[in-house]
């Protein structure tokens, strides 16, 4: 499969993509909204441990993934805030 690779014919529509070679297609785009199913299957699980009411478990386990996404958010907001407006700022020798 490499010799077909290598002396530059096409190779087979199968073989387009290589997910743990390759990064996905415009993967800069929207991989940040990866964060939003990670969070709730953290939530999910995490709560589905420590709830003490299974009535209860679906509230805390939203609220909590609201919580994550959040934090991550203000990180993030800071983060730019640091870098972007405040780094510039310091006289450079």
């Amino acid at each position: 499969m490499s010799a077909i690779l290598s002396h530059g014919m096409i190779a087979p529509l199968f073989l387009a993509w290589t997910p743990f070679l390759q990064p996905a297609p415009n993967a800069e785009v929207w991989w940040w909204l990866l964060l939003i199913p990670m969070s709730f299957g953290v939530a999910m699980a995490y709560k589905a441990i420590r709830v003490e009411q299974l009535s209860d478990w679906p509230r805390a386990a939203t609220k909590m993934a609201l919580q994550v996404i959040g934090a991550v958010v203000g990180i993030a907001v800071g983060l730019y805030l640091l870098v972007i407006v405040l780094l510039p700022m310091l006289p450079a020798e």
